[in-house]
């Protein structure tokens, strides 16, 4: 009986060792031979890649990223909106309810005149960032116009708007101009160019709105000339949609936008965006 009992007992451990052996080889296939990856560290990567697999699906089907790059002075930066948006952050918002993604890297800078833009479009830094944009959005020259005859402060008391000061920044603005444009297409030859139109923020203040009307329509003309000779660049207007109602979309200072007035600059923009972008 117990020469049994000790065979019974040596084939139990040889049956136990064999599961042993077969079980630890089993797990080292598993895991290879360096035995970097636990069974539990590698449950958990096929659960990621399973979990992953659908966010990359959709990813797939997402529509191409698009950025945008928003050059200019306090109209760019948003000045007057108390969302701090702009028409920069409105377009951003329209395109992104249509399903279009963007990023947007917005370079405005309050109080900016056209010489100084230049020389930002000029810089490598600014290189740099163009040359990636599917979409460039510009707004200068309120500040030039403005500041040719001292400041708001005194267009605002003046009786008249002083016309050879004026003329002769429209003169130095249009030269500007053409600069910045030729430096952007030479950092970006393709992208859309949307250059905002110049309005009057003064209707009914300045004792001569006619004459600032003509002089406005002068400048504006003369910028769409500019804006032509580039590829794929437009102006587009904006002089008409405050006309008449810049007691409801200016904000308090009478010369920027409010929240209403920049997203109307908004609307007007997504109008003219290329049916690429849309």
């Amino acid at each position: 009986m117990k020469n049994k009992s000790w065979s019974w007992r040596i084939v139990s451990t040889l049956a136990l060792l064999s599961a042993l052996i077969f079980g630890v080889g089993f797990v080292m296939a598993i895991i290879g031979p360096k035995g970097t990856t636990s069974a539990a560290e590698m449950t958990d990567t096929l659960q990621q890649k399973n979990d992953a697999a659908p966010a990359a699906a959709a990813t797939a089907q997402n529509p191409q990223t698009y950025p945008i790059v928003a050059l200019g002075d306090s109209l760019t930066k948003g000045v007057g909106d108390k969302n701090g948006k702009g028409y920069v952050g409105y377009l951003k918002d329209k395109l992104d309810q249509q399903g279009r993604s963007v990023s947007v890297q917005n370079l405005g800078v309050s109080g900016l005149e056209s010489p100084e833009l230049l020389k930002t479009v000029q810089s490598a830094g600014t290189k740099s960032i163009l040359k990636d944009a599917k979409l460039i959005l510009i707004s200068i020259g309120g500040n030039d116009m403005t500041h040719s005859v001292g400041d708001i402060s005194q267009i605002l008391t003046s009786a008249s708007i002083d016309e050879t000061k004026f003329l002769t920044a429209q003169e130095r603005y249009t030269k500007n101009l053409d600069g910045i444009l030729k430096s952007v297409r030479t950092s970006n030859p393709d992208a859309p160019i949307l250059v905002v139109g110049t309005y009057n923020p003064f209707e009914g203040i300045v004792e001569d709105t006619a004459k600032m009307n003509a002089l406005l329509d002068g400048w504006n003309a003369n910028a769409i000339t500019v804006v032509q000779k580039y590829p794929n660049a437009k102006v587009v207007p904006t002089f008409d949609i405050f006309e008449w109602n810049t007691d409801r979309l200016l904000a308090g200072d009478h010369f920027h936008p409010n929240e209403n007035g920049y997203e109307k600059m908004a609307e007007r923009l997504l109008q003219a965006l290329p049916k690429s972008i849309l």
